[in-house]
């Protein structure tokens, strides 16, 4: 989400810059626009703080994040335009703020579950032999793997059981798709997340919060932080599954069908730190 939103809005600032000469028709690239997810929770809300760099004495901040503003409104059908669901509203203190919506998240969820993430290796910091091993026996790595074999034992039980339809089981859990149902019943019919515990949302949160880590340049990426993200992502699931001791008959077909896809979200979230950040093989059985 995060480089998403980041390029709409590199997009916006090119145009602004060509309409305005306030910069000489150049721009910052896109990765060096500050762009910061707000608050540890759903909603989830990005701020950015851009027009403050862009102020010039006759013309404040505020004005510049509503004239940015107007144009990620009416981006150009060329233009990556911010996602279905996504508010975007500028602030009087000159910050534009996208508020992530039921409907967005979502479309972000589906966006995981059938297109997977691609394979990558993701550059950090190398690690001498001696580090390396005691990563391997570290508490994060140990709950990260556990997380990981138990998000793919459940999956396979809810596929046994006819919960859901898995498709390429006998391949690595990275290749694993969903064949029913289709489509996934994330919204209620009032177009609210059916995932609405306080445990579904702090998951969303840290998952989003580790794929946003991932794709951010300006962050330093090392074993380190992936790890953490890792074992971030992976007690996040834990409380998840305290919650939801999964087969509760209480719960309604697609509330307990929705929970199955966010287990699918955080075994792929979980696999490409393990994988293509932390060089392991992840863990299918405990």
């Amino acid at each position: 989400m995060l480089s998403l939103l980041r390029m709409s809005l590199y997009q916006a600032l090119c145009r602004w810059s060509a309409s305005t000469e306030a910069m000489g028709g150049s721009v910052p690239a896109a990765q060096a626009i500050p762009l910061k997810r707000f608050g540890k929770t759903t909603p989830l809300v990005y701020t950015c703080a851009i027009a403050h760099r862009l102020a010039l004495q006759s013309q404040h901040a505020a004005a510049i994040a509503a004239q940015l503003v107007d144009l990620l409104l009416q981006a150009s059908p060329d233009d990556v335009a911010v996602p279905p669901g996504v508010s975007v509203q500028a602030t009087g203190a000159g910050l534009i703020h996208f508020e992530v919506g039921d409907r967005a998240i979502a479309a972000w969820l589906d966006q995981l579950l059938v297109n997977a993430l691609p394979q990558r290796t993701l550059p950090s910091a190398p690690l001498a032999v001696s580090e390396r091993q005691t990563m391997l026996h570290s508490a994060a790595i140990f709950e990260a793997q556990y997380a990981h074999a138990r998000c793919s034992s459940l999956l396979r039980l809810a596929h046994h059981e006819g919960l859901i339809r898995l498709e390429r089981l006998e391949e690595s859990p990275f290749y694993w798709r969903f064949s029913s149902p289709i489509p996934f019943p994330w919204l209620t019919s009032a177009a609210q997340l059916s995932l609405h515990h306080s445990a579904d949302r702090y998951l969303l949160v840290q998952l989003f919060e580790a794929l946003d880590r991932v794709d951010d340049p300006s962050q330093k990426r090392t074993i380190a932080t992936l790890a953490r993200s890792a074992q971030a992502v992976s007690q996040a699931f834990q409380t998840f599954h305290r919650v939801h001791p999964l087969w509760d008959q209480t719960e309604q077909k697609p509330v307990l069908t929705a929970q199955l896809g966010l287990l699918m979200a955080t075994q792929r979230v979980l696999f490409l730190l393990l994988a293509d950040g932390l060089h392991l093989c992840p863990a299918i059985e405990l």
